[in-house]
Order: C-alpha cells, then sequence, then structure tokens
C-alpha cells in the first residue's frame, strides 16, 4: 500500500441522539438522510483518487457508509473487527459523555464495566489493524471507521498514541485524513511491546 486515507463514518441515528453504540452486531444505528448524503459526498471528494478498496470496520453506520462510497467508485468493500469501537458493556446505548468520562478517570487494564475487555486490548487491535493495512497489495486504500481507531492510527503515524476517546482529535462525519504511510510503517515497530503507550509530543525517527 502506498496510500491511506481514513474518513470517519457519516452521520447515524444514534449519532444524533448522543447515544454510543459499540456493538457491531447492532442495527439499530443506520444512518441518516443526512448520512447517506455525506456518504455520497465523500464518494465524490475521492473520485479522483485511484481507490483500489475501500476496508470498513463491522459496525453498520460504517458499512453503509463504506457501501456507498464502494459503490459509487466500483471498488471492492472489506469488513475487519479490528476497526470497531472498544467495547462499550454498561454504556451501550447510553450516552457517549458517560462511556468517555469513564475512559478519562481509568487507566487502560482497568476492564470496561460488563466485558472482560480493556483500552489496551482496543489498542492493540488498532496496531493489529493498522499491521492489516500496511500489507495490503492494492495502492491506494479508504478506511472508513470510528474516531477512537482513526485518533490511533494517526497519532501512531505522528510518533505517538493517546489515550483512545472520542474527541480528540475530532473526526467530522465523513470526512477524510489522509495518513502518512510511510511514517506510519516505520513506527509501528516502537508500539510493538505496549500499542497505548503516552508520549508528551511528536517523537523523533
Amino acid at each position: 500500500m502506498d496510500r491511506l486515507i481514513g474518513a470517519r463514518h457519516a452521520e447515524s441515528e444514534y449519532n444524533v441522539k448522543g447515544l454510543i453504540e459499540a456493538d457491531p452486531t447492532s442495527r439499530r444505528s443506520p444512518l441518516t438522510p443526512r448520512g447517506r448524503d455525506q456518504a455520497r459526498s465523500l464518494a465524490k471528494r475521492l473520485a479522483d483518487d485511484d481507490l483500489e478498496l475501500c476496508v470498513t470496520s463491522g459496525t453498520l453506520r460504517a458499512v453503509q457508509t463504506g457501501q456507498v462510497v464502494a459503490d459509487s467508485l466500483a471498488i471492492p468493500l472489506m469488513g475487519t473487527p479490528l476497526l470497531d469501537d472498544p467495547p462499550a458493556g454498561v454504556f451501550e446505548g447510553g450516552p457517549v459523555e458517560a462511556f468517555a468520562s469513564w475512559m478519562r478517570e481509568h487507566d487502560p487494564d482497568t476492564p470496561v464495566p460488563g466485558t472482560s475487555a480493556t483500552l489496551r486490548d482496543s489498542a492493540r487491535r488498532y496496531f493489529d489493524a493498522a499491521s492489516l493495512l500496511l500489507d495490503r497489495p492494492e495502492r491506494t486504500v479508504l478506511v472508513v471507521a470510528h474516531a477512537p481507531a482513526l485518533r490511533w492510527i494517526a497519532q501512531a503515524a505522528l510518533g505517538r498514541t493517546d489515550p483512545l476517546n472520542y474527541s480528540s482529535p475530532l473526526f467530522r462525519y465523513a470526512d477524510p485524513t489522509e495518513v502518512d504511510v510511510r511514517a506510519l510503517r516505520s513506527r509501528l515497530n516502537k508500539l510493538i511491546t505496549d500499542p497505548f503507550v503516552v508520549l508528551s509530543g511528536r517523537a523523533d525517527g
């Protein structure tokens, strides 16, 4: 792969309500009409980028966004659970801010209430997702996923990783951002031991 473009999914019904849906098996939060317009706009913006593959998480809103782009540009669509949101446990279906607050207040090795998964586990998945993407034979790949996964990948390319959350940096709906593939490739080996390393600023190398 030579180019990696990341985009958050388009607006979903739960997004409008400020609720969290991290369960990839749920069908409760499809794209809104505005979200479908956003997905179509994303396809138009990427029409000249010679995309060869669209990779999404397994969550409905990401799959629907990716499907619109893939159909419009006549490219394959591939899903992977490696890009799914951190499991929300008891926070599932509730306010996003409640889960975001829990993330800020607990260390990465504390299981999310109602699950056995930790935020470090999710960071490990995102490390594996980045490795998978970098090994793809396609030259230009679009990833449609969620703020935590995209944030991890973007921060890794910049030489740092920060605690997973739903706000910083903010990824707008269906707004493409290019990731520095060479930088991501060269820096992943520094995160093998601990994909949840927190650095104070941009790292060298």
